[in-house]
């Protein structure tokens, strides 16, 4: 004979019971708490309100007012006594109970959170303003807490403003500091960026010269190297009776015009070629050139000009024949 199961017992009914008592449990204890801020906020309203008829509605009531408010949003179940009807922005909450905008009412609390909430107190005693403010929050986190410091002990606004603009000058000093000393590296590296440039291009044209030279006999190597030196040669002269010349005059007349005469500045600017030209003189061991007349190397360079042209002429005149 088969075993008669029995009926599954109907949990059901109780599990809807329980969850609804949960359920009702939480939304007392949400609307409790909501209560709670509505409680609290209407406190914060009958302080303000009673602060309003001696005008005395203190800074720091209004930087806590605007924080709890904007944190629970329980303005919206106050009513604005004027229309009788709930407040339907947190700007209208600021302007009727506050006495503030809202934008005043964040600047409010700004300041209350920068500096902390004794030394606010004390700011509000001695009667910081908003441009101060302003100026606590542009230095940096260090000098910030120093004028914190200095506002808790503080006995008068005038040493808190003492203070601010000295820390201030000084900030603005090290940032300038700090600036020009980043233009100063940014600019060595450019030179050095230069420099390593040019380094590469005459490497490469050593290179190609190195590579061309190998399959010339050596006299005619020696010829072309001499040639070659020549040609940088004339062009760093011409740099110097040319481009450097030019930026002198430049500032000659300038100073001429302006009444000022840097002869100290130009002197240096020659005293830098002249020490490269003395640099290269002492690393290869060479005498120095005559003081007047044609530069030996351009005396040189002609002399093998001549002896081209001798050659060509001598050539044609054998092609002739």
């Amino acid at each position: 004979m088969a075993k008669k199961l029995k009926p599954a017992e109907n949990h059901l009914p109780e599990l809807v019971d329980n969850a609804a008592e949960k359920m009702g449990e939480l939304v007392s204890t949400v609307a409790e708490q909501e209560k709670q801020s509505v409680h609290e906020l209407g406190k914060l309203v009958g302080r303000i309100e009673t602060a309003a008829l001696y005008e005395t509605i203190s800074q720091g009531v209004i930087a806590s007012s605007y924080e709890k408010a904007m944190k629970s949003k329980a303005y919206k179940h106050l009513k604005n006594p004027k229309s009788e009807t709930y407040f339907a922005s947190a700007a209208e909450f600021c302007e009727e109970v506050l006495g503030v905008t809202a934008r005043r009412a964040q600047q409010i609390l700004a300041n209350r959170n920068l500096i902390g909430q004794e030394a606010f107190e004390q700011a509000e005693r001695i009667g910081l303003r908003q441009t101060d403010y302003k100026a606590i929050k542009a230095l940096p986190a260090p000098e910030q807490e120093l004028v914190r410091r200095a506002v808790e002990e503080a006995q008068s606004k005038d040493e808190v403003v003492d203070l601010i603009q000295e820390l201030a000058a000084r900030t603005a000093s090290h940032k300038a500091q700090a600036e020009e000393a980043r233009a100063e590296l940014a600019a060595k590296e450019q030179l050095l960026a230069d420099k390593n440039s040019r380094i590469d291009a005459l490497a490469s044209d050593l290179a190609r010269a190195s590579q061309r030279l190998a399959n010339l006999p050596a006299d005619q190597a020696w010829v072309e190297l001499q040639r070659e030196a020549t040609g940088k040669a004339a062009e760093a002269a011409g740099l110097i009776a040319g481009s450097l010349r030019h930026a002198l005059q430049t500032l000659h007349e300038a100073g001429e015009q302006m009444g000022r005469r840097d002869q100290v500045f130009m002197a240096g600017l020659l005293g830098q070629v002249e020490q490269e030209i003395h640099a290269l003189r002492e690393q290869f061991a060479l005498p120095l050139a005559p003081a007047a007349g044609q530069p030996e190397w351009q005396q040189w360079a002609d002399a093998q000009d001549a002896a081209e042209a001798a050659e060509a002429a001598a050539q044609a005149m054998d092609a002739a024949h």
